[in-house]
């Protein structure tokens, strides 16, 4: 098993706010827990929509093992994924807000050689402006035995079942 060596998310080599958003998980294969926080690198200004700069924001690893991810416009939550491509690290799922609307983007980033890589997506995913749990998140991507697969929905259906399709990654 790996060791619990859990990185203190207070480290100050940290650049940006944090949003209080954070995860942990093993994500690189030095058998150590890390821990990822999400942070406000850049404050908007303005409306977007009118011209303005709206907010952007990264994952950070406190201790600087792991780079930074720019995810840019908007703010998002984290899902840990597990290994899905079967290299015994943990990905990760950004859920993140649109810049207006209730439709959110789902990006999955892996590790590798490295560097982060965007493993799968974006998807679409329509909320109808609804909170979807963390355990709605956690159902979207899992990996079965023949596969790793998406479950989505579509947006002209109701009440919004969720259908499944294989993904293919590297």
């Amino acid at each position: 098993p790996r060791a619990d060596t859990t990185q203190n998310p207070e480290d100050k080599t940290a650049v940006g706010v944090p949003t209080g958003e954070k995860l942990k998980g093993y994500f690189d294969d030095d058998w150590k827990r890390d821990v990822v926080i999400a942070v406000k690198t850049k404050e908007g200004k303005g409306n977007p929509e009118e011209g303005g700069k709206p907010d952007e924001f990264a994952l950070l690893f406190p201790g600087g093992q792991l780079p930074s991810v720019t995810v840019g416009c908007c703010e998002f939550r984290l899902i840990n994924e597990g290994d899905l491509n079967d290299d015994d690290c943990d990905e990760i799922s950004i859920f993140q807000a649109p810049l207006n609307g209730c439709t959110y983007l789902l990006k999955t980033y892996s590790f590798q050689n490295g560097r982060w890589k965007q493993l799968m997506g974006p998807f679409l995913v329509p909320t109808g402006c609804e909170y979807l749990s963390d355990e709605e998140l956690q159902k979207r991507i899992v990996k079965e035995p023949y596969g790793v697969y998406y479950y989505f929905t579509y947006p002209n259906d109701k009440p919004w079942e969720l259908s499944k399709k294989r993904v293919d990654i590297e």
